[in-house]
């Protein structure tokens, strides 16, 4: 009997010295699996005489997986996605019959649009930061990535009042494209900036002036 009263006594023990304590665990749980981008595009180190537009935009999407790393706020994720660059301003680039570019500058002319854009299939890394979850599951993120894409398609689109002509896989635009970009916020919406590290334009007409050329784009990211 004695025995049983001093389990007892011990279990009660135990049981009042952790009442009142509070205990909290981080579970951690795999992030995010989609991202879409979108964002105003600027160049930088572009040419004097080149104007952009307003109209300047990139938009992407990603499909990604993520690895959190141990019980941490930390995750690593990976994934492929696709992205386009739509460069507006007064460059226009005209390709003749035998596919000879020539830069035409519109500086001072009316028309309704004027763009060249690039599009690339894309890999992308992540490093992933993740606070803790509130009530309504809201957590504050910060994710630091770099991006690799393969071009699938480059054109020039130019059209006036009278005029309109398209020209796919205008030659000179870089085969491949490489940079480093930031998704930073609280919840789904989130402010998103990618710098590019390779070069616009490679070969071509545009060069040597756009030889230093690289794409900036600022925006927000839509992320589930």
């Amino acid at each position: 009997m004695k025995k049983l009263y001093h389990v007892l006594v011990t279990l009660i023990a135990m049981s009042l010295s952790g009442h009142g304590q509070s205990k909290t665990a981080f579970l951690p749980e795999p992030g995010e699996g989609f991202s879409f981008n979108s964002g105003l595009l600027t160049v930088l180190q572009a040419p004097a005489s080149f104007q952009s537009n307003a109209r300047s935009n990139s938009q992407s999407f990603q499909l990604m997986r993520d690895h959190v790393l141990g019980l941490s706020h930390f995750s690593i994720a990976y994934g492929l996605g696709y992205s386009a660059q739509f460069y507006h301003g007064n460059l226009r680039i005209d390709v003749a019959e035998n596919g000879t570019q020539s830069i035409v500058d519109l500086t001072g002319r009316d028309f309704i649009s004027n763009r060249f854009a690039t599009e690339y299939l894309d890999a992308t890394l992540e490093f992933r930061y993740r606070g803790k979850v509130n009530r309504n599951g809201r957590y504050n993120r910060l994710y630091l990535g770099g991006t690799f894409g393969y071009r699938t398609d480059s054109y020039s689109y130019y059209k006036d009042e009278i005029y309109q002509v398209k020209y796919y896989h205008v030659a000179g635009f870089n085969p491949i494209r490489y940079g480093l970009h930031v998704k930073a916020g609280r919840g789904p919406v989130n402010g998103y900036v990618h710098y590019g590290l390779s070069a616009i334009v490679v070969d071509g007409a545009m060069l040597p002036q756009w030889s230093e050329a690289r794409p900036l784009s600022v925006g927000l990211s839509l992320t589930l």
